[in-house]
């Protein structure tokens, strides 16, 4: 009698096969996306990251201003995908019991704010994290700025405005606030908000902002190409990109307060990064992911710092933008699936944002 044939290798080898011609295909499908907006639009580069069930994979395209293809060490300023670091930070202290999302904001502030609430309603770290507030959009508060700006001008006035801001500034620019609608009931997109909560939770743990981020998420994740400051020997660095008139941005002005938008990393750190948020059996990343706007505004939600679209048929997708004066990024999750993309380009324009979200939809697509 002949010896039972084991199987077991040849299907092996027949499904790393197919999932080997899969994944070429996935990015043969990726690189005809990116060609086809870079080749009609006014993108010049792209940099995605891609993960599909804990596979991860890279794809740059184009050229930046210097000539040079983007890649695996190329710094960008991530801008508002910070906030999500920011609100991780906060999951993390509400999981460790030292803060509700409910509390009142002033039990973690030095001295008195009376006017940081609104018919007895106190501004709460829900309202902070949901944009709901009432807070301006950033300090020093100067909202002539926004009315019909000149864009190739306002970077430079805002860094003139932010260079070296620090917290002892903020603090008395946040006593100046008056706040006109009870917290909760009108989203106001706040930069002073994010930063306030960042504030707070250096007082809660006693470490500053930047050794929080380098503690609890980069070290633990070996995100080391991502940095809270930038050295002026490391500048350079630094992706510059151009606005929508063909122009040269600058990179932010270095302040003290940085949780709303001050994080540069790279695209291959970032994948770090998501790849964590796809951890939905972690307390911190369902609690970064908990919904707050508890349905007012049909499908769409809200976690902290985390845009949610419901979407029953695909799994919610989990969504964050990045604008920076020269970048535009985007982030896109549906850990129901645990697939995610990330599109970085050296290029900032009314636009663009919407051409990444488009790009990306159609990278999920790929993937589901």
């Amino acid at each position: 009698m002949k010896a039972p044939v084991n199987i077991f290798p040849l299907l092996t080898l027949i499904i790393l096969t197919q999932t080997m011609i899969g994944q070429k295909e996935i990015m043969e499908d990726v690189k005809s996306i990116s060609d086809s907006l870079i080749t009609n639009s006014t993108l010049s580069s792209l940099a995605v990251g891609i993960i599909n069930n804990g596979k991860v994979y890279t794809l740059y395209s184009g050229k930046l201003g210097d000539e040079s293809t983007p890649d695996d060490n190329t710094l960008y300023e991530i801008a508002s995908l910070t906030k999500t670091f920011t609100g991780t930070l906060l999951a993390k202290a509400i999981v460790q019991g030292k803060v509700k999302l409910d509390d009142d904001i002033r039990e973690f502030l030095p001295g008195d704010y009376p006017n940081l609430e609104y018919l007895n309603h106190p501004i709460t770290f829900k309202h902070l994290v949901t944009h709901t507030s009432g807070l301006p959009r950033m300090f020093p508060d100067h909202p002539e700025l926004f009315q019909n700006p000149d864009w190739d001008k306002l970077p430079n006035e805002i860094n003139k405005l932010q260079k070296d801001y620090t917290r002892v500034q903020f603090l008395k620019d946040l006593k100046q606030v008056t706040i006109d609608t009870i917290p909760g009931y009108k989203f106001q997109y706040s930069y002073a908000g994010a930063n306030l909560v960042g504030y707070c939770l250096e007082q809660i743990y006693k470490k500053t902002y930047k050794e929080l981020i380098e503690e609890h998420i980069l070290k633990p994740l070996e995100m080391k190409n991502t940095y809270i400051f930038i050295s002026k020997e490391k500048e350079h660095l630094v992706v510059k990109g151009k606005n929508q008139n063909d122009i040269e941005m600058p990179i932010r002005a270095n302040k003290e307060l940085v949780a709303e938008g001050g994080i540069i990393s790279t695209v291959s750190d970032m994948l770090k990064y998501m790849q964590y948020h796809l951890k939905n059996n972690d307390p911190v990343i369902s609690t970064s992911h908990q919904e707050l706007f508890e349905g007012k505004y049909g499908h769409f939600e809200n976690g902290l710092f985390w845009q949610i679209f419901k979407n029953q048929k695909s799994g919610d997708l989990l969504f964050q933008i990045g604008g920076a004066y020269g970048t535009s990024s985007w982030i896109s999750l549906i850990p129901e699936k645990q697939i995610g993309v990330i599109i970085v380009t050296d290029r900032s324009a009314p636009e663009v944002h919407q051409q990444l979200n488009m790009m990306a939809d159609k990278i999920l697509n790929v993937m589901d």
